[in-house]
């Protein structure tokens, strides 16, 4: 049984209602409802106004708003965009770990001593990365294009933003060697960490353009 067009822009609000914006996923979540309604009207001989309440509530819990453990509790979403952003993100969650702890385990075992004019290059070095890392980043802030278009890859970059920028602030009040000429394992970790954070946020810009690309939304 096909609903009709008063019936349709029904779940059309129910939809807005509970924020689905997302571009990539709407549509999906949409047709699954509309089936579902369809369904249990054919199946069920219902009416359509008890099969759009029976099958909303079946959703309700699916577009909850919730936050987790891997974006921190500021950052909130319907469950079901949650989720499918923490199986996008999770790897690079576990990847910013390892790209902080093995620098910061490897410093410690070498225990180098530098001389200055080495210490003088790294610290160029060091710097010269941090202001890359700025530049890229302020780029891809500046044209990602969240507010206009949500994609789940946007709900990420929303997540990481604020991180990125405060890795920016730390960096620049951190020494990387000490005054015997050694390297501080935990500010190098840390910029390690700060510049996987930064290939993070590219990928999910890129994938969020790919998107918006796909749905051709300008």
């Amino acid at each position: 049984m096909e609903l009709t067009k008063e019936q349709t822009q029904r779940v059309e609000h129910y939809l807005n209602v509970k924020q689905i914006d997302y571009i990539d996923i709407r549509l999906e979540i949409f047709d699954h409802i509309i089936s579902d309604i369809e369904e249990k009207m054919e199946l069920e001989k219902l009416d359509f106004d008890t099969s759009f309440y029976a099958i909303t509530d079946k959703w309700n819990k699916h577009l909850k708003d919730t936050s987790s453990f891997y974006f921190g509790v500021m950052y909130s979403a319907p469950k079901i965009i949650l989720e499918k952003a923490k199986k996008y993100y999770k790897k690079w969650f576990f990847l910013s770990l390892l790209s902080y702890s093995i620098p910061l385990i490897l410093i410690d075992k070498l225990n180098i001593i530098l001389s200055t004019k080495i210490e003088n290059i790294l610290n160029i070095v060091f710097y010269s990365i941090i202001l890359i890392c700025l530049l890229s980043f302020a780029y891809l802030f500046v044209n990602k294009d969240t507010k206009k278009v949500k994609t789940t890859y946007s709900f990420v970059l929303k997540t990481q933003s604020l991180g990125i920028l405060i890795g920016f602030l730390i960096l620049f009040g951190l020494r990387f060697l000490s005054e015997k000429g050694v390297l501080n394992s935990f500010n190098v970790g840390f910029l390690s960490m700060y510049i996987l954070n930064l290939f993070c946020y590219f990928y999910f810009y890129k994938k969020h353009k790919e998107t918006i690309k796909k749905y051709k939304i300008s």
